[in-house]
């Protein structure tokens, strides 16, 4: 039986594990970072509220620790797994079950309390057809938008960027990826491994700044053998997260609902 295409729609995937010894969940007093009460309501529940918001997204499939009323909001839930990698790959497994012919999936960590229907709707309708597409923000952007918010920058050729908090993906890169992930987290604290991942070429320019989009794209597409994208946009609250206790005092005195 042939399913139905749909190519405009996606399937959720929200990441909200974490460990009960994060920093900002045992200041809460919750198991996990996405269960954080913010505004009478858990962090995690910003995330799917904007989910179930949209047109765009059929399904939402909630990865970690939750609530009756986060479960509520959900569309499945399932358990984190150990690890990042491993998260995922529940999530994703439990993704494709509601998958459709030509459907994309979109990962979302669910620390994002700003993040909205537009803003998601604009990253889902206006990103290019590669097999990865993950969302980049320009420094003045993310400035402009949430001054408070100290982020990352990285300086490449075209400007400095920091990045988003999701990824759009379609569903045969997932055998690749995985193991991707996976070699990443584990060499997140080793950079002569992180060296030897992306090539020490490309790492020595991206450390100078001399490295562009274009090549960055090319070299990470080459290690996931599919075509991969790196997209702007004008929407700086798909990389606003809360990852630190100090962003509870520089960050929630503006509403929630102002951004």
């Amino acid at each position: 039986m042939t399913m139905p295409q749909d190519t405009k729609s996606v399937v959720a995937v929200v990441l909200a594990g974490g460990s009960s010894d994060d920093a900002l969940a045992v200041q809460a007093g919750v198991e996990a970072k996405a269960l954080l009460p913010l505004a009478g309501k858990p962090m995690g529940s910003y995330v799917l509220e904007a989910l179930r918001a949209s047109s765009l997204v059929s399904a939402c499939i909630y990865v970690g620790e939750t609530t009756p009323a986060v479960a509520a909001l959900a569309t499945h839930c399932v358990p984190a797994g150990r690890t990042l990698a491993d998260s995922l790959a529940l999530g994703l497994g439990a993704a494709l079950t509601e998958v459709k012919e030509g459907q994309r999936l979109l990962v979302v960590t669910a620390d994002l309390p700003w993040l909205n229907t537009e803003a998601l709707d604009h990253f889902i309708s206006a990103s290019p057809s590669a097999d990865l597409v993950y969302p980049i923000i320009s420094q003045a952007v993310a400035k402009e938008q949430f001054p408070q918010q100290k982020r990352t920058y990285v300086r490449l050729k075209e400007g400095k960027f920091t990045g988003g908090n999701l990824i759009l993906l379609k569903s045969q890169i997932i055998p690749s990826l995985l193991p991707f992930i996976n070699r990443v987290y584990h060499s997140r604290k080793n950079p002569f491994a992180l060296a030897a991942l992306v090539g020490f070429s490309v790492l020595v320019k991206f450390l100078l700044g001399r490295a562009s989009l274009s090549e960055l794209e090319q070299r990470v597409g080459q290690m996931l053998a599919a075509p991969v994208q790196a997209f702007v946009t004008p929407f700086a609250s798909l990389g606003a997260d809360v990852d630190k206790p100090s962003h509870l005092e520089a960050e929630f005195k503006q509403p929630l609902s102002e951004v």
